[in-house]
């Protein structure tokens, strides 16, 4: 494109240069050569109004561009923050719904630990002492693990609640950054200047 816009310029100057020439070494009297220099003059005139029609024409047209580009990014920008929006409620979710899976497995297995340790309570009244001291001790290190349990699954899920929370953040700013960037009337230039090249 601007080796056409080059060639044209060099063309309209080399055609000026040869018509400057010849109207001032043709064999003419002063009037007509006057006459004839008007004319070229007009012609001239013409020719770079239609030159400046041009390049407003192109102006307008890359303007057009840039605004449509523009549009189109941040359009794309918000869709991928509302994309990543949406899954990172879906993980929540999931992250929610599998705590609660884990809690209720926690309960049924201190229920089932409850009963296990009143059968053995019944059978240990009935052997002895010394089997009643040993389910007693059972009973108290399932609780514990229970308890351990429960805990490192409280731990891991606010563990990902925050990483989830981090990504969030850090999307954020990305998407301020290029919102902030493309804003910038220079970006455009730049971003133009490079699809061109």
């Amino acid at each position: 494109m601007s080796k056409n816009g080059g060639f044209l310029l060099g063309a309209f100057i080399g055609g000026t240069a040869a018509a400057i020439t010849a109207l001032l070494f043709a064999p003419k009297s002063g009037q007509e050569l006057r006459e004839d220099l008007a004319n070229k003059t007009e012609e001239f005139k013409g020719a770079a109004k239609d030159y400046t029609d041009l390049a407003v024409d192109k102006g307008t047209e890359i303007k057009n561009a840039a605004v449509d580009a523009t549009s189109d990014i941040k359009i794309n920008l918000k869709e991928t923050a509302n994309q990543f929006a949406s899954q990172l409620k879906q993980t929540s979710k999931e992250v929610g719904s599998d705590l609660d899976d884990i809690r209720a497995e926690l309960k049924d297995a201190s229920a089932d630990v409850a009963d296990s340790a009143a059968d053995v309570v019944d059978v240990a009244t009935d052997k002895g002492e010394e089997i009643k001291d040993t389910v007693t001790e059972t009973a108290k290190d399932a609780t514990k693990e229970a308890k351990s349990v429960a805990k490192d699954a409280k731990e891991k899920a606010t563990d990902v609640k925050d990483e989830a929370k981090k990504q969030v953040e850090e999307v954020k700013s990305e998407v301020k950054k290029i919102i902030k960037k493309t804003q910038n009337p220079i970006w455009y230039f730049e971003f133009f200047y490079k699809i061109n090249r």
